[in-house]
């Protein structure tokens, strides 16, 4: 009978232990990284640039310059710790032919790289469309009649600094040159500029939420 008892004891001693083992052998889960999300949103100061209003006439090799403010605002998902990919929308405004500043509305699809994961220096561009058209910038309200309208192709590039980029909430300071390839505009006195080319460049500040 001591024997049976003894023979029992241990195959329940056996029993009891290998759970335990089996748990101690599973694969422990990889630490949270963060949600995958991202927007971005901010504002900046820009210089605008615009190209010779009339073809006809001598042109300023340095080109039409005004002084201008921005909104950004970004939002995508981050496809690798160093690579981000989303959707950028700007608003800048710019006097062409010595009207009323015209707005224009750049929709990009941008992507950014982070070199470094100790740092936070990032590359970007991206490549969409841009609108120009104070009627489009407002469209709730009263509108200009005729408003200044076009759509165009648009390109940005730019380098930043995060800080704190991997916290969930943080500071971007960026750097950017938007290209807007207008064309032919016709302005609220009804005559057309054509051969506009729409430089901005910024100088910026974000909050950076994941």
């Amino acid at each position: 009978m001591t024997c049976l008892s003894t023979r029992l004891l241990v195959a329940l001693l056996i029993l009891g232990a290998a759970p335990l083992d089996a748990s101690a052998q599973t694969t422990p889960v990889p630490p949270s990284t963060g949600s995958r999300f991202w927007i971005v949103g901010g504002g900046g100061f820009s210089v605008a640039r615009a190209g010779c209003t009339d073809p006809a006439a001598p042109c300023d090799p340095s080109g039409l310059f005004a002084n201008s403010r921005s909104i950004l605002l970004d939002a995508g998902l981050r496809v690798s710790p160093k690579v981000d990919a989303g959707v950028e929308m700007l608003w800048v405004s710019t006097p062409v032919d010595g009207e009323a500043p015209i707005r224009t509305t750049f929709i990009l699809g941008v992507g950014q790289l982070r070199p470094w994961d100790q740092f936070g220096f990032f590359l970007r561009a991206g490549m969409g469309i841009s609108f120009a058209g104070n009627g489009l910038y407002s469209p709730i309200g009263r509108r200009l009649a005729p408003p200044f309208t076009t759509n165009a192709l648009g390109l940005t590039y730019g380098t930043g600094w995060i800080v704190g980029w991997n916290r969930r909430r943080a500071l971007q300071i960026n750097a950017t040159h938007h290209v807007a390839a207008i064309g032919e505009l016709t302005t609220t006195s009804g005559e057309s500029v054509k051969n506009i080319v729409a430089n901005y460049w910024t100088i910026g500040a974000a909050v950076v939420l994941r």
